[in-house]
């Protein structure tokens, strides 16, 4: 009871409201003009964010405590293998000209030492100071580290024909042996029967110095390191290139990409809105309108990106597809004005069709507006700054596109409908001849050729004139409206031959016992596939994802993805508690840990595990130590060990190991599913020795936990969404069951969205995510649509209110879906993979959202919905009576054509 009178009041103010603008439409028009202009100049403020690692890695992320933890035990290290970020670095895969060729033979080898030197030369002009790599590079040991193999050949003149792989153990002359992993330099390793080492892959790394005020200086030289080989040409060699901003500078350029795109979706709206808003009757017809739709939701767009910039909100590159929603959403609630507008009686007054109009339809995207804007802003409380900050950006633009819907959009239906009043021509604005009054097919074939209006006509021809004879193209493009005798007969007051099909041809075909049968079944293979689906779901957005089809990144991933994932990240193995290594229970302990990482199958085993323990055993001899002995020998290894000191803390005054660590290398991490596996069983491993107190971290695991992340957010956001969705509809829809129901469908279109995603190749991931928690407030678009036209429709059986449901919102509805779709299409033919996957997950909302919306609730209703009390008033019976005319009533609002003249202009 309460809902209902919510809405009947809305419905009265709307009534009121609509009257109002009639009134004075020039202030809808120039006010929000001016707000615009005001708000555009946040654009002044224009900030942009591409960290990747702020943007797609969630702020709760269990790798970011465990990165403290490394930073907080250990001092800070520029060797690779204890960095605690993936660092600043240029990289390289080196493959030979021909498929599969060896890259040790002696010419590749030649030109790969020649590209080491071409890198290493590269030069920097930052403030009239040059640096080179020699001046930038991270240090071990005081020096530059070199390549594995390279280094190899260099300083201790091993052939690279004669290595070992993974690792090659050089014996010192002084005693003593170096190991040197190569798992990361080469791939596609075979030995041959003679006892040569052949390889198809070789990566290099050039690892920079992370201090901040060598900051502008590393990045510029990783600008120049992918220029300078992007024009460097070998004649042995085919060359891959990558660096620490790679991904980065790919995201700003897919912004600049999607530009264009943006530029064809806004003309092909403009065309599609403006094609859906004509008629034969070119007085009713009202394709400026179809273009001042878009551009009132281009208007929201500026408005409300300004607002968000004034903020202080950083741009990011999704936030590039808003635009192309606001507009698919903006279209939709100008059909639904639309159609409202064609459902009033022309012979009233613009005032009085724009209180009938509103009272209708600016209810329903009352609704949807606020549905769609909580349910973008719901994804606002995720842990994912890029999904934040889309959802910021877009739940302010959809606000601000209701409130031009409501205003400047308004308006201009009020100047236009002034015009339809005038009977005047929707192009020219010259008056119109009704067709009945057009003549024969011959004569001037121009609209200017249109005569001018007798003097003292106020609406349309009152009698036949002599109007000389007039051709085909003059009947087609410059007729319209009715003489008064006309007006006086015609009792269709917004029939569009489209509206009709929806009513009597779709409406019909729904209403046979056949027809439901079969959307039933239908419905069920509909669940089944979506339900598998649901559980064959692919979780997590890989970084090469975020780079162009066809760029050099895409390049390098595809290359790394072939050559090297055998060998994966060296996972850093903290023991967090004091443990007495000199007595055997606890070396056992340790040895223990070290052990059940190596034997499980996302880790290499002890050949490449790098363990100073063990190292020090084979130092000492593993003899039985005494406290004080165990003290004095661990000294002097660290001080013949260098490498170690930066994983072993000792307490000065006892010698006891306060913490350390070792590494364990991956294996085969070739996806998504098993870099998730690897995380997840390292932290399991760690979990398990609580009394060790174990942490295990790299600086991947920071992208890894998206992929543990994103649905466990998704989940919430969707329930919140959905629920959000249900308390709206509760309040603003009159009876329980229609909320209900609203509610329903949109569990079932985010089911299929979810399941049919993954048929099509769309991993869950932070651009689904953002897809999937808009869904709810798409579904509501069409779902409260049509339920609220039914139940405020009449009919005494559900077929037949189900076929006036049809009649009303059928075309706006499907209006809504095909400019939708059409707003987001050229994101298809995008060269992104997040941008296509956009276009995917928001094809499948709007398909399933409509499929609900047309077919399976009015189905569904016209079968479950009690045969209706008769709907007019004693108010509107009475109205009727006295006026020997249809009184219409919408929504409850009764509304009596007015004593004043009949169509007469305000």
């Amino acid at each position: 009871m309460q809902a209902n009178c919510i809405e009947k009041r809305l419905r009265h103010f709307f009534y009121g409201y609509g009257r109002f603008i009639a009134r004075h439409p020039s202030w809808f028009i120039c006010l929000p003009l001016m707000l615009v202009v005001i708000l555009a100049t946040g654009f002044s403020h224009f900030q942009t964010e591409y960290d990747v690692e702020v943007l797609y890695t969630p702020d709760n992320a269990r790798s970011k405590g465990e990165l403290q933890v490394v930073r907080r035990l250990f001092d800070a290290d520029d060797s690779v293998l204890r960095m605690t970020t993936l660092g600043e670095y240029g990289r390289v895969i080196v493959t030979a000209k021909t498929d599969n060729a060896d890259v040790l033979t002696d010419d590749v080898f030649r030109e790969v030492e020649q590209l080491d030197r071409d890198i290493r030369g590269i030069w920097v002009d930052v403030s009239g100071s040059t640096f080179n790599y020699s001046v930038l590079c991270a240090r071990t040991d005081g020096k530059c580290s070199d390549d594995a193999l390279l280094g190899l050949r260099k300083h201790m003149q091993v052939d690279p024909k004669t290595v070992s792989y993974p690792v090659h153990t050089v014996s010192l002359p002084y005693g003593g042996d170096v190991r040197v992993f190569l798992g990361a330099t080469l791939s596609g390793v075979e030995h041959t029967p003679g006892g040569e080492t052949k390889a198809t892959a070789w990566q290099l790394f050039y690892y920079l110095h992370p201090e901040t005020e060598h900051r502008d200086l590393v990045r510029a030289w990783q600008s120049k390191f992918l220029t300078t080989l992007a024009e460097k040409c070998y004649t042995h060699i085919n060359v891959a290139r990558f660096t620490a901003h790679s991904i980065e500078d790919e995201l700003a350029r897919n912004v600049g990409a999607v530009q264009p795109l943006f530029g064809i979706m806004f003309a092909t709206l403009v065309g599609f809105s403006v094609v859906s808003c004509m008629s034969t009757d070119w007085v009713r017809s009202k394709p400026l309108l179809g273009l001042l739709g878009v551009i009132s939701s281009g208007l929201a767009v500026v408005s409300g990106f300004g607002l968000v910039l004034h903020c202080g909100k950083p741009f990011v590159d999704i936030v590039a597809l808003s635009p192309f929603l606001i507009l698919g959403i903006g279209v939709d609630d100008m059909f639904v004005m639309l159609g409202a507008w064609r459902q009033t009686n022309f012979r009233w007054t613009v005032a009085e069709r724009m209180g009938s109009a509103f009272s209708e339809a600016a209810v329903s995207i009352t609704i949807t507006s606020l549905t769609n804007a909580l349910s973008i802003g719901i994804g606002a409380v995720t842990h994912f700054e890029s999904v934040r900050v889309f959802c910021i950006y877009t739940s302010v633009a959809v606000i601000f596109d209701y409130f031009f819907k409501v205003t400047f959009f308004a308006a201009c239906i009020v100047l236009l409908g002034r015009r339809e009043a005038a009977n005047l021509h929707a192009i020219t604005f010259r008056q119109a001849v009704p067709k009945s009054l057009a003549g024969s097919p011959k004569g001037p074939t121009s609209c200017v050729a249109c005569p001018a209006r007798p003097t003292g006509l106020k609406h349309t021809l009152l009698a036949p004139v002599n109007f000389s004879k007039h051709g085909l193209l003059f009947r087609l493009f410059c007729t319209g409206g009715y003489t008064d005798t006309e007006m006086k007969e015609v009792k269709n007051t917004g029939d569009l031959g489209i509206m009709a099909f929806f009513r009597d041809s779709l409406g019909g075909l729904m209403s046979t016992r056949p027809f439901k049968l079969c959307l039933a079944a239908v419905y069920a293979l509909y669940l089944t596939g979506a339900v598998w689906g649901c559980f064959n779901i692919n979780e997590g957005l890989t970084l090469d994802k975020l780079a162009s089809d066809g760029s050099y990144v895409d390049e390098f991933y595809a290359l790394e993805i072939q050559y090297f994932r055998k060998y994966g990240p060296a996972v850093n193995v903290i023991i967090g508690s004091e443990v007495d290594l000199w007595r055997a229970e606890d070396r056992k302990r340790v040895d223990q840990l070290v052990d059940t990482f190596e034997a499980s199958d996302c880790f290499h085993g002890a050949e490449v595990t790098i363990a100073w323990t063990r190292d020090f055993r084979s130092f000492t001899g593993d003899a039985n130590l005494t406290a004080q002995d165990f003290s004095s020998e661990l000294d002097r290894f660290l001080s013949t060990h260098k490498s170690y000191d930066h994983d072993v803390n000792v307490q000065p005054d006892s010698g006891r190991v306060e913490q350390s660590r070792f590494f364990v290398f991956a294996k085969d991490v070739n996806s998504s599913i098993q870099e998730t596996r690897l995380m997840l069983t390292a932290r399991q491993i760690a979990d398990d020795n609580v009394d060790l107190n174990v942490t295990v971290f790299h600086p991947t695991f920071i992208f890894y936990d998206q992929y543990i992340a994103v649905w466990p957010n998704t989940r919430q956001n969707l329930l919140a969404a959905t629920a959000a969705m249900f308390v709206v509809a509760l309040i603003l829809m009159p009876p329980f069951a229609c909320s209900l129901l609203v509610t329903v469908s949109i569990a079932s279109t985010c089911v299929g969205v979810l399941g049919y995603m993954t048929w099509w190749g769309v991993n869950l991931n932070t651009v689904s995510m953002i897809n999937l928690v808009m869904c709810a407030g798409f579904c509501v678009d069409f779902a409260a649509h049509v339920v609220y036209a039914f139940a405020l429709t009449d009919g005494d059986t559900g077929d037949a209110r189900m076929r006036n449901a049809l009649y009303k919102l059928g075309f706006p509805v499907a209006q809504g879906a095909l400019s939708t779709i059409l707003a987001v299409a050229p994101l298809g033919f995008a060269s992104c993979y997040v941008f296509r996957s956009f276009f995917r997950t928001m094809f499948l909302v709007v398909v399933f959202s409509a499929f609900h919306g047309l077919f399976v609730i009015p189905a569904f209703l016209s079968v479950a919905w009690p045969n209706p009390e008769p709907k007019y008033s004693v108010v509107a019976r009475a109205a009727m009576d006295s006026t020997g005319d249809e009184a219409v009533t919408l929504n409850g609002v009764c509304k009596v054509p007015p004593d004043e003249e009949m169509g007469g202009a305000l």
